[in-house]
Formats: structure tokens, C-alpha cells, sequence
């Protein structure tokens, strides 16, 4: 399984985009480096609370293709609203015949 990490600090997701493939389970591992975080990117069902220096680990299985915008879900300070996770789910490529 593939793994990903990414970082949550005031006020942005580090990457700030990660690219999925369809059907494909990937394994997030969400770190808060400063404060409690939280991420939730309702439209493919993540939510997970991201309690500073505690590593959290989510699986995810994108059941569809498209740009899935996800944001901090745990007030963080004044820069929380900005602070967004672009998922984007492409088709898994087909092996070659």
C-alpha cells in the first residue's frame, strides 16, 4: 500500500496537493507540526483529528475521479480558513497487454 504524508502547521497542508488513484487504498499518515489540526475532505469521507506531534494514519480507497477540496477541522488561529488539502483522484492507469 502507498503511503503518504502530509503535514498540517499554521496555516497550511504541506503538500498542499496529493494525487490518488482510483481503487487504489492509500495510506495517510497525518502529522500536526505546532498545534492540534484536523482534516476533513467530506466528499471522499476522510475526517481525522491530528493532535500535535502524534502521528495519525488513515486508509482511503478513492471510489471516484475528481479534485476534492479538504480543509483544517479543528479551529487553528486566524489563517484556519485558509488552510485547504487538494486531493486529486485520477483513473488507475490499465497494465499493458
Amino acid at each position: 500500500m502507498r503511503t503518504i504524508t502530509v503535514h498540517a502547521k499554521r496555516y497550511e497542508f504541506v503538500p498542499a496537493e496529493v494525487t490518488l488513484h482510483k481503487g487504489e487504498p492509500v495510506k495517510l499518515v497525518l502529522i500536526s507540526d505546532d498545534v492540534d489540526h484536523g482534516l476533513a475532505v467530506r466528499d471522499l469521507g476522510i475526517r481525522a483529528d491530528m493532535p500535535k506531534g502524534k502521528p495519525v494514519e488513515i486508509s482511503v480507497t478513492p471510489d471516484r475521479v475528481g479534485d476534492f477540496t479538504g480543509s483544517c477541522s479543528h479551529f487553528c488561529g486566524v489563517g484556519h480558513g485558509s488552510m485547504k488539502l487538494v486531493v486529486h483522484v485520477v483513473d488507475n492507469p490499465q497494465p499493458p497487454h
